[in-house]
């Protein structure tokens, strides 16, 4: 799981400004509710009653698949509606300025594009940048450890820290852009919120299940993707992170 530190962005203020007041509606809270459930502590996965990585990236490929065919669908429906019907007046003639905008067009079979307010890109290039966004936030090998103060979130594992300010919204890098990431409570236990500028938003959920379990749930939902993956953990009073890496994935 990455460190957000290093990969602080200058992000452009007025986007960075309209994706907060986006998301003041779903703040979460920096204090602790008076039933939060008791994370901090050391953790090692549960393999048999967690959710493989691969299965949640095989349904997510899977979903941008599809809105890739979407778009191409798309595109060929405004292309066939573009064609003059029989009778109509033939198209007059390009000129010579036409002609280099018509070679400089893109060509038949090329990649379709997935359309963002002001933005194109590249739907398969665009779609394996949120892959990695995926797997890059889920823990790597079979240890957690998990620090909570007043102010600051800490989980460590063997890929490496992850660090998160309470009540503090901070630009980092998310995917081929940016992302605003915020952090607290809410009535259900702790989350970490990525809200990007272009994408599905990413969410971690901590909790405990009825069973003392640390419950890690991540879930990359909007833009036409809803994907989860949830992660169980036993509380072990091992604090070294063992180096093997988890064998069900």
């Amino acid at each position: 799981m990455p460190t957000p530190a290093p990969r602080v962005l200058c992000l452009c203020v007025a986007t960075l400004a309209a994706t907060l007041t986006g998301c003041a509606a779903e703040r979460l809270k920096a204090v602790p509710p008076s039933h939060a459930p008791h994370l901090a502590g050391n953790w090692t996965l549960d393999a048999a009653r967690s959710e493989h990585v691969s299965a949640a990236v095989t349904s997510l490929q899977g979903q941008l698949h599809r809105l890739v065919r979407k778009a191409q669908r798309d595109e060929q429906a405004g292309e066939h509606e573009a064609r003059p019907t029989s009778g109509s007046q033939p198209a007059p003639e390009p000129t010579e300025h036409g002609r280099d905008e018509r070679r400089a067009g893109p060509r038949a079979g090329s990649s379709s594009t997935l359309q963002e307010p002001g933005v194109e890109v590249s739907a398969p290039m665009f779609g394996a940048a949120w892959v990695r966004e995926f797997i890059g936030h889920v823990p790597v090998g079979d240890y957690l450890g998990l620090r909570l103060t007043r102010g600051q979130f800490v989980l460590r594992s063997a890929g490496g820290i992850q660090e998160c300010t309470l009540g503090i919204q901070t630009a980092i890098a998310f995917g081929d852009g940016g992302a605003v990431q915020t952090c607290g409570w809410d009535d259900q236990g702790f989350v970490i919120r990525l809200t990007p500028l272009i994408g599905p938003q990413l969410t971690e959920r901590f909790a405990l299940s009825p069973h003392g379990e640390l419950v890690m749930t991540l879930h990359m939902s909007d833009h036409g993707i809803d994907v989860r993956l949830i992660r169980r953990y036993r509380r072990t009073p091992d604090a070294v992170a063992p180096a093997l890496l988890p064998t069900s994935d």
